[in-house]
């Protein structure tokens, strides 16, 4: 079947494809990965930013393709970007994460009007330590960030997307991922012990970077190796909804 350009959007789930080391390779193949060996015939260009939001993309400049993959929402949530209303869809109002997502959409749609674009949407997540600066943490979905549930947002992104008539895989709701499942336990320090503590013992307890330890050693990674970021499990999960959701598109099929 003739080769079709495939253009990757997204965040640090995005990007962490094509940079292994950043994940001190505790990951083996991100998820785009296992899409193109699923669908051999798609060219990938990975563009994903690390650490980036809908907003980000805006002034972005993104090349022709015959497929874009969009997975990106989860920065939105914690930095607390307003999920906006349908209307601001429709309007494209800057500002507001679904106002933001058509802003995207058009962006796209301008450089391959004929190209078939897949939307995904983020998925739940636990308290996030980064690997290389434990500075760089994040309390985990299992409560509001600025007043918003990440479901919110998983769910208003598929519901504005569904309204254009723009194909999406849920992976919020399909996935699996949950704060129970994202890792196995984190490691918490209490007075001069430390403990491993399951979800959702260990929610509410300090941690001190730099004087803790860090709390996900490799034999607590699960469906994530960092409380956020999905490891080859995870990886293989997101790639199969995609993967599914690409062939139906475009008359593809996996060997």
């Amino acid at each position: 079947m003739k080769e079709m350009r495939w253009c990757a959007i997204g965040d640090s789930f995005t990007y962490l494809n094509d940079h292994l080391d950043e994940t001190g390779y505790r990951v083996k193949k991100g998820y785009l990965s296992r899409i193109g060996e699923k669908i051999p015939e798609l060219k990938l260009n990975n563009i994903g930013i690390n650490g980036s939001t809908f907003q980000d993309w805006i002034a972005q400049p993104i090349p022709e393709a015959d497929l874009y993959t969009v997975l990106l929402g989860t920065n939105d949530w914690h930095w607390g970007m307003p999920l906006g209303s349908e209307a601001d869809f429709s309007s494209r109002t800057a500002g507001t994460i679904l106002g933001n997502l058509g802003i995207l959409l058009d962006h796209i749609r301008k450089a391959s009007p004929e190209a078939c674009i897949i939307v995904g949407n983020p998925v739940e997540r636990t308290d996030f330590v980064y690997l290389w600066d434990p500075e760089n943490n994040a309390q985990g979905s299992y409560a509001p960030e600025h007043g918003q549930k990440l479901s919110e947002v998983s769910a208003g992104i598929l519901k504005c997307c569904e309204l254009e008539g723009i194909a999406t895989v849920n992976c919020h709701d399909l996935s699996g991922f949950t704060p129970e499942n994202a890792v196995r336990f984190k490691r918490v320090r209490r007075g001069d012990r430390t403990e491993d503590l399951v979800f959702p013992d260990y929610t509410g307890v300090p941690f001190s970077p730099g004087e803790d330890p860090y709390p996900y050693p490799p034999e607590a990674a699960w469906m994530t190796y960092d409380g956020l970021h999905p490891t080859d499990e995870g990886c293989e999960i997101l790639a199969g909804l995609f993967a599914e959701k690409i062939c139906e598109k475009t008359g593809r099929h996996m060997p």
